[in-house]
């Protein structure tokens, strides 16, 4: 058991973090993906679940949700990826792509870190949840 942890630190201008709200009126998220980025770099996605997907039984029985949580790395990639196209900037991307999903794929408001290093806790809002 004799592993050492080193810790890491993540730096984004700004980032998000996305969760999957089973039912519409849930308080229970299950938080996904951060999603973030640099200034003139692509989007970075930081796996809360494996990227490979998790199986939606118990969680929902929308096809579209489903195949969300199946592969959520083709996913966010695919409508990050026409949002970036759609308008030349990542940050207008993440921003098209919180305002547009805010149903089951919850999103914190974007936030701004600027040049400090991502350090603080992470606080889940659940948008639409009440």
């Amino acid at each position: 058991m004799g592993l050492t942890i080193e810790p890491t630190e993540i730096s984004f201008d700004a980032y998000t973090m996305c969760s999957f709200l089973p039912n519409l009126d849930s308080t229970r998220a299950i938080p996904l993906v951060l999603i973030g980025y640099r200034q003139n770099e692509d989007p970075w996605f930081v796996w809360l679940v494996p990227k490979e997907g998790v199986t939606p039984e118990g969680l929902t029985d929308d096809p579209y949700y489903a195949k969300v949580l199946r592969d959520p790395l083709a996913y966010f990639r695919k409508k990050l990826g026409k949002y970036v196209e759609e308008t030349g900037c990542v940050k207008r991307a993440i921003e098209m792509l919180i305002d547009c999903h805010q149903n089951h794929l919850a999103f914190t408001a974007l936030t701004e870190l600027g040049e400090t290093p991502f350090r603080h806790p992470l606080q889940v809002e659940l948008v639409g949840a009440f």
